[in-house]
């Protein structure tokens, strides 16, 4: 079983006090429409003490500027533990694609049938999991890195993208009780064709997560647990 989803109950001792800052998300230019209007339900993430523009750019709170595809996955783990949606659709570019595991689609008529969703889907995912209304207490979320590699562009004259592929640990709670994924996640990095630094260097952004099973990975089975993918989980919060 290459990963489960576990409800355990927590003793009140264990709960952690969530105070999430709720964000407005400023969208770019060059974004698809639907996702520009799907954009607008998370007024709802909107924080009144956020600095004045919000731009999700902006370096602060513990945010690193993404000059390169570690700070992205910093920015990715961060923006999820802190419920921040407006930080983690900024990780993400504009044609952005999650790929699901392809047993997944095909056992679950809910999941798309081309086996993957693009970034106005991440927005509902975002304002389901993070924003007003959630029901998620608090989030964990660990990336342990396992490779990376480099894939040259057609044209020399274009940066090359990367691809890291990472063991994830996502823990969900929800009152009492926790919701536990655990599996692989490939992403591919690219340079974000639109910004750059403030210094004028390159911004990367994902451009591709992958939801895989890596040989070798061990399971972790918990009496009572349900198996579910990390993709699964997040679908949950998709409509």
């Amino acid at each position: 079983m290459y990963r489960k989803l576990v409800y355990l109950t927590l003793s009140k001792g264990m709960r952690k006090e969530t105070n999430i800052m709720k964000r407005v998300v400023p969208w770019r230019l060059a974004v698809v429409v639907i996702a520009a209007v799907l954009i607008m339900p998370l007024s709802g993430c909107w924080n009144p003490f956020a600095p004045p523009g919000g731009d999700p750019h902006d370096v602060d709170e513990g945010f690193r500027e993404r000059t390169s595809p570690e700070n992205v996955i910093h920015n990715l783990v961060r923006a999820y533990e802190e419920m921040d949606a407006e930080y983690y659709l900024a990780c993400l570019a504009d044609t952005f694609e999650f790929w699901l595991y392809p047993p997944d689609v095909a056992e679950d008529p809910e999941l798309p049938g081309c086996g993957y969703w693009g970034k106005a889907d991440e927005v509902l995912i975002a304002e389901g999991m993070f924003c007003e209304g959630s029901n998620i207490d608090y989030i964990t979320l660990t990336l342990t890195q396992r490779n990376e590699s480099e894939i040259p562009a057609a044209d020399p004259s274009d940066p090359s993208s990367w691809q890291y592929e990472h063991d994830t640990d996502l823990r969900v709670y929800i009152g009492e009780n926790q919701l536990w994924a655990n599996a692989g996640a490939r992403f591919l990095f690219s340079v974000d064709p639109n910004e750059t630094a403030s210094n004028g260097a390159d911004l990367w952004e994902i451009a591709k997560w992958e939801d895989v099973v890596f040989r070798g990975r061990s399971s972790h089975d918990r009496e009572g647990g349900e198996e579910i993918s990390f993709g699964r989980l997040k679908a949950r919060y998709r409509n």
